[in-house]
């Protein structure tokens, strides 16, 4: 079945019922179910239903998706994008300037440390151990660790590699390393056909490598704590599998990030 997504942001008195009602109207023309997913409570509702959205999408800034199933979803997603960009604030392209992408920056500032988040635009790897010396060379390219580093971060990484395939059950894989080297926090985000991870739970079709400063601070701590427990929400890495965009992936992150303890 054909799903499509399109990732929001609220505005700042949310979406109001009159909108819903709205959205209600112009989903009623497709055959498609179309729900209204928050990613911060995880939980989602018909737009059949606007009462029960408005619980979902009532308030500011709240980040949610339009979950548009069914054989005519993409042709619902072009209709469905007017009204969300009418009245919430889509995230686009990187380089756009739009709403969402401001909100996402502003969010972004309410973590307690500085976080580099990479996305190297081309990524050449036949295997595993191609990809994550190529994800290291891009800390070095973006700054974050020096070029006389880069060895020692990429043998720091192989290594927990060989212990255990850091492989989550839905195709994401978290490599990741805690060395001194690092000056901040930085998050390396690949997407990429399905990659043999040598892993038992199969292959990957995303990559999220985290490096982190040693010693860290317990800011830094609960954050990539929260993170890493809503990684466990089946329908949060879903959404996180699914993503393209590397602004819908920030998103997702930064939200967890920020999630209540």
């Amino acid at each position: 079945m054909l799903e499509r997504r399109l990732t929001f942001y609220c505005g700042h008195s949310g979406l109001p019922l009159y909108q819903l009602d709205k959205l209600k109207k112009l989903a009623s023309y497709f055959t498609a179910d179309v729900q209204v997913f928050n990613l911060q409570l995880l939980r989602s509702e018909s737009v059949t239903k606007p009462l029960r959205v408005s619980t979902l999408a009532s308030k500011p800034y709240q980040l949610c998706q339009l979950v548009i199933t069914g054989v005519d979803a993409e042709l619902a997603l072009l209709v469905l994008t007017d009204i969300i960009h009418e009245y919430a604030c889509p995230l686009l392209l990187p380089s756009s300037d739009s709403k969402g992408n401001a909100i996402l920056k502003q969010r972004m500032t309410m973590l307690d440390f500085p976080l580099s988040f990479i996305t190297p635009k081309q990524i050449q790897a036949d295997n595993k151990a191609q990809l994550l010396a190529t994800m290291t060379r891009s800390l070095v390219d973006e700054k974050v660790i020096k070029v006389d580093d880069y060895q020692e971060v990429l043998a720091a990484i192989e290594k927990r590699e060989s212990i255990s395939a850091t492989v989550m059950d839905n195709s994401i894989a978290m490599p990741h390393v805690m060395i001194e080297p690092i000056t901040q926090p930085a998050m390396v985000i690949s997407c990429c056909q399905q990659m043999n991870w040598h892993s038992a739970r199969g292959d990957v079709s995303k990559v999220l490598m985290m490096v982190l400063p040693k010693p860290l601070s317990r800011s830094v701590l609960m954050a990539f704590s929260r993170f890493s427990k809503r990684l466990l929400q089946d329908r949060y890495a879903d959404a996180l599998r699914q993503a393209s965009d590397s602004n819908v992936i920030q998103a997702l992150i930064i939200e967890a990030m920020l999630a209540s303890d």
